[in-house]
Protein backbone atom coordinates (compact mmCIF):
# COMPACT_ATOMS: atom_id res chain seq x y z
CA UNK A 1 0.00 0.00 0.00
CA UNK A 2 2.88 2.24 -0.83
CA UNK A 3 1.01 4.10 -3.70
CA UNK A 4 1.89 4.44 -7.46
CA UNK A 5 3.23 7.67 -8.83
CA UNK A 6 0.91 10.28 -11.28
CA UNK A 7 2.77 11.76 -14.36
CA UNK A 8 3.08 14.98 -12.09
CA UNK A 9 5.46 11.92 -9.91
CA UNK A 10 3.09 12.75 -6.92
CA UNK A 11 2.31 9.54 -4.91
CA UNK A 12 -1.64 8.05 -5.47
CA UNK A 13 -3.00 6.66 -2.73
CA UNK A 14 -5.56 3.65 -3.67
CA UNK A 15 -9.00 4.25 -2.62
CA UNK A 16 -9.47 2.53 1.38
CA UNK A 17 -11.46 -0.64 1.17
CA UNK A 18 -12.92 -1.17 4.81
CA UNK A 19 -13.92 -4.44 4.88
CA UNK A 20 -15.47 -5.08 8.66
CA UNK A 21 -13.50 -8.10 9.65
CA UNK A 22 -10.33 -10.32 8.18
CA UNK A 23 -10.67 -14.62 8.77
CA UNK A 24 -7.96 -16.72 7.47
CA UNK A 25 -5.20 -19.10 8.30
CA UNK A 26 -5.15 -22.67 9.91
CA UNK A 27 -4.54 -23.63 13.08
CA UNK A 28 -6.14 -23.07 16.53
CA UNK A 29 -8.52 -19.72 17.13
CA UNK A 30 -6.54 -16.43 17.31
CA UNK A 31 -9.02 -13.55 18.04
CA UNK A 32 -7.62 -10.00 16.96
CA UNK A 33 -8.98 -6.70 18.92
CA UNK A 34 -7.38 -3.70 18.27
CA UNK A 35 -7.20 -0.25 19.61
CA UNK A 36 -9.50 2.69 19.96
CA UNK A 37 -10.90 4.51 16.78
CA UNK A 38 -8.23 1.87 14.44
CA UNK A 39 -9.88 -0.98 12.25
CA UNK A 40 -8.77 -4.34 12.22
CA UNK A 41 -6.49 -3.41 9.59
CA UNK A 42 -4.22 -2.75 12.16
CA UNK A 43 -2.65 -6.67 12.32
CA UNK A 44 -2.20 -6.75 8.90
CA UNK A 45 1.52 -6.67 9.26
CA UNK A 46 1.51 -9.49 11.64
CA UNK A 47 -0.84 -11.74 9.44
CA UNK A 48 2.08 -13.72 7.58
CA UNK A 49 3.61 -14.46 10.78
CA UNK A 50 0.07 -15.72 12.65
CA UNK A 51 -1.44 -17.44 10.17
CA UNK A 52 0.66 -20.14 9.35
CA UNK A 53 -0.24 -21.31 12.98
CA UNK A 54 -3.50 -20.10 14.02
CA UNK A 55 -7.09 -19.55 12.52
CA UNK A 56 -7.24 -15.82 12.80
CA UNK A 57 -10.34 -13.69 13.20
CA UNK A 58 -9.70 -10.28 13.35
CA UNK A 59 -12.60 -7.65 13.67
CA UNK A 60 -13.17 -4.20 13.95
CA UNK A 61 -14.59 -3.51 17.27
CA UNK A 62 -18.55 -2.27 17.23
CA UNK A 63 -18.85 1.39 16.24
CA UNK A 64 -15.93 1.77 14.78
CA UNK A 65 -15.07 2.07 11.10
CA UNK A 66 -16.70 -0.25 8.84
CA UNK A 67 -17.20 -2.55 12.31
CA UNK A 68 -20.77 -3.37 13.63
CA UNK A 69 -22.90 -0.55 14.97
CA UNK A 70 -24.07 -1.09 18.98
CA UNK A 71 -28.08 -1.89 18.26
CA UNK A 72 -28.83 0.94 20.15
CA UNK A 73 -26.44 0.11 23.06
CA UNK A 74 -24.08 2.61 24.79
CA UNK A 75 -20.63 2.47 24.27
CA UNK A 76 -19.63 0.94 26.52
CA UNK A 77 -17.03 -2.13 27.93
CA UNK A 78 -19.40 -4.48 28.64
CA UNK A 79 -21.20 -3.63 25.34
CA UNK A 80 -18.28 -4.33 23.82
CA UNK A 81 -17.72 -7.73 24.92
CA UNK A 82 -21.55 -8.96 24.50
CA UNK A 83 -21.03 -7.95 20.80
CA UNK A 84 -17.43 -9.95 20.75
CA UNK A 85 -18.87 -12.92 22.60
CA UNK A 86 -21.33 -13.41 19.58
CA UNK A 87 -19.01 -13.14 16.82
CA UNK A 88 -16.88 -15.76 18.97
CA UNK A 89 -20.01 -17.88 19.19
CA UNK A 90 -21.21 -17.01 15.39
CA UNK A 91 -17.63 -18.84 14.95
CA UNK A 92 -18.07 -21.87 16.87
CA UNK A 93 -15.27 -20.63 18.74
CA UNK A 94 -16.06 -21.67 22.83
CA UNK A 95 -12.19 -20.38 23.69
CA UNK A 96 -9.70 -18.93 21.23
CA UNK A 97 -6.48 -17.26 21.84
CA UNK A 98 -7.12 -13.67 22.47
CA UNK A 99 -4.39 -10.75 21.69
CA UNK A 100 -4.86 -7.36 21.58
CA UNK A 101 -3.78 -3.87 21.45
CA UNK A 102 -4.84 -0.96 23.83
CA UNK A 103 -8.55 -0.84 23.97
CA UNK A 104 -8.14 -4.61 22.50
CA UNK A 105 -5.98 -5.18 25.13
CA UNK A 106 -8.26 -4.37 27.94
CA UNK A 107 -11.18 -6.26 25.67
CA UNK A 108 -9.46 -9.44 25.81
CA UNK A 109 -8.69 -9.67 29.14
CA UNK A 110 -12.38 -8.77 30.18
CA UNK A 111 -12.82 -11.84 27.57
CA UNK A 112 -10.52 -13.64 29.24
CA UNK A 113 -12.82 -13.29 32.59
CA UNK A 114 -15.58 -14.34 30.78
CA UNK A 115 -13.92 -18.18 30.27
CA UNK A 116 -13.72 -17.39 26.60
CA UNK A 117 -9.56 -17.41 26.29
CA UNK A 118 -6.93 -20.17 26.07
CA UNK A 119 -4.58 -17.32 26.63
CA UNK A 120 -4.28 -13.16 26.08
CA UNK A 121 -1.71 -11.46 24.75
CA UNK A 122 -2.34 -7.80 25.52
CA UNK A 123 -0.16 -5.11 24.08
CA UNK A 124 -0.11 -1.76 25.09
CA UNK A 125 -3.49 -1.88 26.99
CA UNK A 126 -5.62 0.44 28.06
CA UNK A 127 -6.92 0.50 31.57
CA UNK A 128 -4.10 0.50 33.62
CA UNK A 129 -5.12 3.98 35.14
CA UNK A 130 -7.64 5.49 37.44
CA UNK A 131 -10.81 6.93 34.98
CA UNK A 132 -10.02 10.58 36.38
CA UNK A 133 -6.07 10.56 36.84
CA UNK A 134 -3.25 12.21 35.36
CA UNK A 135 -2.21 9.40 33.39
CA UNK A 136 -6.24 9.11 32.34
CA UNK A 137 -6.40 12.38 31.52
CA UNK A 138 -3.10 12.15 29.22
CA UNK A 139 -4.61 9.72 27.18
CA UNK A 140 -8.03 11.17 26.78
CA UNK A 141 -6.46 14.51 25.32
CA UNK A 142 -4.73 12.72 22.90
CA UNK A 143 -7.92 11.26 21.48
CA UNK A 144 -9.96 14.61 21.70
CA UNK A 145 -7.23 16.93 19.86
CA UNK A 146 -7.16 13.91 17.26
CA UNK A 147 -10.76 13.08 16.79
CA UNK A 148 -11.20 17.25 16.55
CA UNK A 149 -7.73 18.11 13.90
CA UNK A 150 -9.35 14.66 11.56
CA UNK A 151 -12.73 15.92 11.57
CA UNK A 152 -11.89 19.53 10.45
CA UNK A 153 -9.43 18.08 7.60
CA UNK A 154 -10.35 17.46 3.87
CA UNK A 155 -9.49 14.43 1.94
CA UNK A 156 -6.65 15.95 0.45
CA UNK A 157 -5.44 17.23 3.64
CA UNK A 158 -5.50 13.74 4.91
CA UNK A 159 -3.52 12.15 2.04
CA UNK A 160 -0.75 15.03 2.23
CA UNK A 161 -0.24 13.60 6.30
CA UNK A 162 0.20 9.63 4.70
CA UNK A 163 2.32 10.16 2.07
CA UNK A 164 4.84 13.34 3.13
CA UNK A 165 7.18 11.58 5.46
CA UNK A 166 7.58 14.42 7.70
CA UNK A 167 3.91 14.85 7.92
CA UNK A 168 3.27 11.32 8.61
CA UNK A 169 6.00 11.30 11.12
CA UNK A 170 4.25 14.11 13.13
CA UNK A 171 0.71 12.55 12.80
CA UNK A 172 1.94 9.08 14.17
CA UNK A 173 5.18 10.21 16.53
CA UNK A 174 2.70 9.65 19.90
CA UNK A 175 1.50 5.88 18.83
CA UNK A 176 4.51 4.66 16.60
CA UNK A 177 8.36 5.10 17.29
CA UNK A 178 9.09 4.77 13.83
CA UNK A 179 6.84 6.52 11.64
CA UNK A 180 8.29 6.06 8.24
CA UNK A 181 8.16 2.27 8.76
CA UNK A 182 4.03 3.19 8.41
CA UNK A 183 3.40 2.82 4.47
CA UNK A 184 1.30 5.67 3.46
CA UNK A 185 -1.65 3.41 2.34
CA UNK A 186 -1.90 2.49 5.67
CA UNK A 187 -0.85 5.69 7.62
CA UNK A 188 -4.04 6.96 5.46
CA UNK A 189 -6.38 3.92 6.57
CA UNK A 190 -5.47 4.45 9.73
CA UNK A 191 -6.71 8.22 9.79
CA UNK A 192 -9.41 7.71 7.98
CA UNK A 193 -10.70 5.26 9.90
CA UNK A 194 -10.38 7.51 13.02
CA UNK A 195 -12.46 10.22 11.61
CA UNK A 196 -14.96 7.74 10.49
CA UNK A 197 -15.16 6.58 13.83
CA UNK A 198 -18.72 7.08 15.40
CA UNK A 199 -17.74 6.44 19.20
CA UNK A 200 -14.99 8.80 19.83
CA UNK A 201 -16.79 11.17 22.27
CA UNK A 202 -19.01 8.75 23.72
CA UNK A 203 -15.72 6.32 24.19
CA UNK A 204 -14.04 9.24 26.03
CA UNK A 205 -16.39 9.79 28.09
CA UNK A 206 -16.89 6.61 29.12
CA UNK A 207 -13.70 5.61 29.92
CA UNK A 208 -13.68 8.67 32.56
CA UNK A 209 -15.87 7.44 34.84
CA UNK A 210 -14.57 5.07 37.37
CA UNK A 211 -16.15 2.09 36.55
CA UNK A 212 -15.77 2.19 33.05
CA UNK A 213 -12.70 -0.43 33.39
CA UNK A 214 -13.71 -2.22 35.93
CA UNK A 215 -12.43 -4.95 38.08
CA UNK A 216 -11.40 -8.24 36.18
CA UNK A 217 -12.68 -11.16 37.15
CA UNK A 218 -10.39 -13.83 37.80
CA UNK A 219 -8.26 -15.07 34.71
CA UNK A 220 -7.16 -18.68 34.68
CA UNK A 221 -5.13 -18.74 31.45
CA UNK A 222 -1.72 -17.16 30.87
CA UNK A 223 -1.80 -13.45 30.41
CA UNK A 224 1.26 -11.51 29.29
CA UNK A 225 1.12 -7.52 29.25
CA UNK A 226 3.80 -6.15 26.83
CA UNK A 227 4.24 -2.63 27.37
CA UNK A 228 6.09 -0.47 24.57
CA UNK A 229 9.75 0.88 25.51
CA UNK A 230 8.95 4.43 23.63
CA UNK A 231 5.33 4.44 24.01
CA UNK A 232 4.50 7.54 24.92
CA UNK A 233 0.71 7.31 24.94
CA UNK A 234 0.75 4.72 27.90
CA UNK A 235 3.88 4.50 29.56
CA UNK A 236 5.35 1.99 31.78
CA UNK A 237 5.69 2.03 34.28
CA UNK A 238 2.70 4.53 35.51
CA UNK A 239 0.09 4.09 33.31
CA UNK A 240 0.25 0.17 34.02
CA UNK A 241 -0.25 0.47 38.06
CA UNK A 242 -3.53 -0.66 38.67
CA UNK A 243 -3.23 -3.46 35.80
CA UNK A 244 -0.34 -5.00 37.86
CA UNK A 245 -1.89 -4.86 41.04
CA UNK A 246 -5.33 -6.83 39.40
CA UNK A 247 -3.34 -9.17 37.87
CA UNK A 248 -0.06 -9.64 39.77
CA UNK A 249 0.43 -13.05 38.51
CA UNK A 250 0.55 -12.42 34.46
CA UNK A 251 4.24 -11.64 32.83
CA UNK A 252 5.27 -8.50 31.87
CA UNK A 253 7.56 -8.31 29.12
CA UNK A 254 9.11 -5.35 27.23
CA UNK A 255 8.69 -4.20 23.63
CA UNK A 256 12.52 -3.30 23.07
CA UNK A 257 12.20 0.38 20.94
CA UNK A 258 8.58 -0.28 20.40
CA UNK A 259 5.85 2.23 20.53
CA UNK A 260 2.35 2.32 21.57
CA UNK A 261 1.28 0.25 17.97
CA UNK A 262 4.42 -1.89 18.15
CA UNK A 263 2.85 -4.14 15.12
CA UNK A 264 4.13 -1.16 12.63
CA UNK A 265 7.37 -0.76 14.30
CA UNK A 266 8.67 -4.32 14.93
CA UNK A 267 5.96 -6.98 12.81
CA UNK A 268 8.22 -9.92 13.64
CA UNK A 269 9.27 -8.98 17.10
CA UNK A 270 5.18 -8.19 17.93
CA UNK A 271 4.34 -11.57 16.32
CA UNK A 272 6.66 -13.59 18.38
CA UNK A 273 5.54 -12.31 21.33
CA UNK A 274 2.31 -13.55 20.80
CA UNK A 275 3.20 -16.75 19.35
CA UNK A 276 5.68 -17.56 22.25
CA UNK A 277 2.24 -17.33 24.77
CA UNK A 278 -0.04 -19.41 22.21
CA UNK A 279 2.53 -22.45 21.46
CA UNK A 280 3.41 -23.16 25.13
CA UNK A 281 -0.52 -23.32 25.26
CA UNK A 282 -1.01 -24.99 22.82
CA UNK A 283 1.75 -27.46 24.02
CA UNK A 284 0.27 -28.01 26.96
CA UNK A 285 -3.04 -28.67 25.79
CA UNK A 286 -1.59 -31.54 22.97
CA UNK A 287 -1.97 -34.87 23.85
CA UNK A 288 1.81 -35.62 24.47
CA UNK A 289 1.35 -33.09 27.02
CA UNK A 290 -1.18 -35.01 28.60
CA UNK A 291 0.01 -38.35 28.92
Amino acid sequence: MGGARGPDGRVRLPAVRVEPEHHGGSGTPLLLLHGFTDTWYAWRPLLPYLEPEHEVLAVTLPGHHGGPDLGGRPMTVETALDILEARLDAAGWATAHIAGSSYGGWLSLGLAARGRARSVVALCPAGGWKGESPEGRHVYRYFLRSHHILKRSTPRMLHLLAVRPRLRAAAFREVIAHPRRLPPGAALHMLEGARECSVVLEGIEAARREDAFGALGPIDVPVRIAYGERDWLIRWPRWYERLRRMLPDAEYVKLADCGHLPMWDDPELTARTILEVTRARDADRSPAAAD
